[in-house]
């Protein structure tokens, strides 16, 4: 295992970041090395170091990370802005799937999830301004 491959457990700060950010952009990979980046809005923290997004509109994304699991995740808000790298999986008829559509009947009733991805975080990275840019931090 690479220190990449691990898990890593985020911060306060990247936490309270990604949780006042309406909306980030989901880069994936096909296996050939094409890549692809959408913006989503439905994204939440699942755990310290793993995010659950809600699959509504997934096409060549979903298939970039069956193909490719290594995902980006990058944003900026009020609170500044990060970007994750993980390893994706995709969630059908599952526990983390129910769990996704009663999240998204709660709070965004007129979205209707075809699956839910989770991400495991493997490394955080700085976007901010500064004399690192793009420096891993966790």
């Amino acid at each position: 295992m690479t220190e990449d491959d691990s898990m890593v457990t985020l911060t306060q700060e990247i936490k309270e970041s990604l949780q006042g950010t309406k909306l980030a952009f989901l880069a994936t990979s096909s296996k050939k090395g094409i890549p692809n980046a959408v913006p989503i809005a439905a994204f939440k923290l699942w755990d310290d170091g793993t995010v659950l997004i809600s699959d509504q509109y997934f096409n060549k994304t979903l298939e970039n990370v069956r193909e490719n699991p290594e995902v980006a995740l990058s944003w900026w808000g009020e609170k500044g802005g990060f970007q994750i790298k993980g390893t994706a999986t995709v969630h059908k008829d599952d526990e983390v799937f129910a769990k996704n559509v009663a999240w998204m009947k709660e709070g965004w009733p007129t979205f209707v999830p075809k699956g839910a991805v989770l991400v495991k975080i493997t490394g955080v990275y700085a976007v901010k301004p500064g004399p690192e840019p793009g420096k891993k931090i966790l």
